[in-house]
């Protein structure tokens, strides 16, 4: 394993645990067993280290999110995987996590959304809307792009809104309440059945 795959490895590591803000370089030299003038050598700053880190898990994230849709039956059924997949990924991050990453998501997401060719890439959800429009799930008027930036922005804004956090939604109501009824307006027909289908057991997925 390289040194910066093994720094990135542990940073994320530590970060997920304790917090951006209680992660120090000398705890990640320590952890990952690289010098701190190799991690230095690698990375500007701590700043740095945390948006690369972060990049780096939205992109195995992104592949995660990839092979669910590539492996079940239709998109409607990944949407309802990838949402029980979100629950149980959200409630192993500590809180300060959460937290400390608010400042960072605009780099991060500048460096990763910059561009059409850049969604195709890092965006598992233009994938899926791509894939709910061939198989007559999604509607063939909506606008590919225009709707995967408002899907991103909508996790930003739930994340960062103080309105939001003061009523202390639980992830399956925000589901249940935001996401779900979104994709089911930009359903056909056929699509709105089949997410009603699931809808029905919609405990038995998260």
């Amino acid at each position: 394993m390289e040194a910066r795959e093994k720094i990135l490895d542990k940073a994320i590591e530590l970060f997920l645990n304790l917090g951006i803000r209680n992660v120090t370089m000398d705890t990640i030299a320590a952890e990952s067993g690289v010098s701190k003038r190799t991690i230095y050598e690698l990375f500007k700053d701590k700043d740095d280290l945390v948006v690369q880190a972060l990049r780096e898990m939205i992109i195995r994230h992104n592949q995660d999110m990839l092979g669910i849709i590539s492996q079940t039956g239709n998109v409607i059924e990944a949407i309802f995987m990838i949402m029980k997949m979100e629950t149980e990924r959200r409630g192993s991050f500590s809180r300060v996590f959460a937290e400390d990453i608010k400042k960072y998501f605009p780099v991060v997401n500048a460096s990763l959304y910059s561009c059409k060719e850049s969604l195709k890439e890092f965006s598992a959800s233009f994938t899926l809307l791509e894939k709910g429009i061939r198989e007559g799930i999604f509607r063939k008027d909506i606008r590919l792009d225009l709707v995967d930036n408002f899907i991103h922005e909508l996790i930003g804004v739930i994340h960062n809104s103080d309105r939001l956090r003061m009523l202390q939604p639980t992830g399956q109501e925000v589901l249940s309440s935001i996401f779900l009824p979104y994709f089911r307006g930009i359903c056909t027909t056929e699509g709105m059945k089949l997410m009603d289908k699931y809808f029905e057991n919609f405990n038995d997925f998260i």
